[in-house]
């Protein structure tokens, strides 16, 4: 298998910052769970209670930050949530109780949910139109593979499970971030409003069809809670496939995004295009929701490869997904706010993360096959309306005026 090339520029600074804060976090992710319960001593419900605390935190700063960014520049703004994110993981060495561990827990994932729409800003003030999608899929490839390195890391702290291996992940992930605003100085800056000596009140809520859009992509992001946390859920509770078969689910996702979202994003370099990809989407995301509920009760070879083709079906649906949420996300947005509409537009994803286990463990595992119809409708309900939503957006007002015409929004 050939996989693409990154591209070269200024921009393989952002790439490389990206790769060390993403096999950072990629090994986090694997062991927060187990490190706030046996190392910190905190019950399953503090953990859960302080992660929602956190995350609601994270929800309600995203956009905020994302103005505040096109005002005083995106770049120094990035740098600060950087630098706040890698300062928040090293001070988990510190925690020892509930409070200490939401008040920690805030700090980092308000940085790691504003930190992404702030180098989605980044990119699409460095470069030029028609270049963006591929930067973005550049970052994305950059970013899985970081995360897979990151997670193979966490399996081997797992397998320690001390109190010293998961803070050598602990300092490990916090360098590697902190090494990361480093890099990230060696990129141009964008001239914020203030630089430009202009001045302009928040826009986004006066932009209906793009908050529509939000909530629309919102829905559809849910697709990324089905292999993270519905199929592994179904897996154990309705079939008899063995564990280790989501292991090889998740991998073959991860090879198939390094592989392919570069080339499926070409048809995502206009917003009508976005439109109609996002459109496309539902199709093989439905059809995954289907193959994954004829696996009920089955034991044996044949649910195995039923479980990966259903896999490897959801993986093509997630790059048609991803590609148009750019392609609609970037081209709809008016120059001189990529930073609040990135912003605003992320809060839809973070909104996704939160709820996906609830909705993944009240559809999959208490409903079973007909949980599986449901999120398939979910699905239909949001994907297809897209393209009278994309033109909607494209006859809108803020479109119209020559100092606020959007990039990539052709049709």
């Amino acid at each position: 298998m050939k996989f693409p090339r990154l591209d070269a520029g200024p921009l393989r600074w952002l790439y490389l910052a990206t790769f060390l804060t993403a096999t950072g976090s990629g090994g986090w992710f694997v062991c927060w769970t187990i490190f706030a319960v046996t190392s910190i001593g905190l019950s399953t419900w503090e953990f859960g209670t302080g992660v929602t605390i956190a995350g609601v935190v994270g929800l309600t700063v995203s956009a905020p930050l994302g103005y505040l960014a096109d005002r005083i520049g995106v770049k120094p703004m990035l740098l600060l949530l950087v630098a706040t994110q890698g300062l928040a993981v090293l001070s988990f060495a510190l925690v020892t109780g509930f409070w200490s561990f939401v008040a920690v827990s805030c700090f980092l994932v308000l940085a790691e949910r504003s930190v992404p729409p702030l180098r989605i800003a980044l990119v699409c003030g460095l470069t030029e139109e028609h270049e963006r999608l591929r930067h973005l899929s550049s970052l994305r490839v950059v970013q899985s593979g970081g995360a897979s390195l990151g997670a193979g890391v966490g399996t081997l702290v797992l397998f320690f499970s001390t109190r010293p291996a998961f803070l050598a992940l602990l300092f490990l992930y916090g360098g590697f971030t902190l090494c990361s605003m480093l890099v990230i100085r060696r990129l141009p800056a964008v001239p914020s409003l203030r630089e430009r000596g202009q001045k302009r009140r928040a826009m986004v809520v006066r932009d209906r069809p793009f908050l529509l859009a939000t909530l629309l992509f919102g829905v559809l992001a849910l697709n990324w809670g089905v292999l993270a946390v519905g199929v592994p859920l179904w897996v154990v509770s309705h079939t008899t496939a063995p564990a280790w078969t989501v292991g090889v689910m998740l991998a073959l996702n991860t090879i198939g995004i390094m592989a392919f979202q570069k080339r499926a994003s070409a048809a995502s370099n206009t917003v009508s295009g976005a439109g109609r990809s996002a459109m496309l989407s539902v199709l093989p995301l439905v059809a995954a929701c289907l193959l994954f509920a004829s696996t009920a009760g089955r034991s044996g070879t044949p649910v195995l490869l039923v479980l990966i083709l259903a896999a490897l079906v959801h993986t093509v649906g997630e790059l048609l997904f991803v590609a148009s949420s750019w392609g609609v996300a970037v081209g709809l947005t008016p120059q001189e706010a990529h930073g609040e509409y990135q912003g605003v537009f992320n809060s839809g994803f973070t909104v996704a993360e939160m709820v996906a286990p609830v909705v993944m463990s009240a559809l999959v595992v208490g409903w079973g096959t007909p949980g599986w119809f449901a999120l398939a409708g979910l699905f239909v309900l949001a994907g297809l309306p897209m393209g009278r939503v994309v033109a909607w957006a494209l006859r809108h007002p803020l479109r119209s005026r020559p100092d606020l015409v959007p990039t990539g929004a052709q049709a």
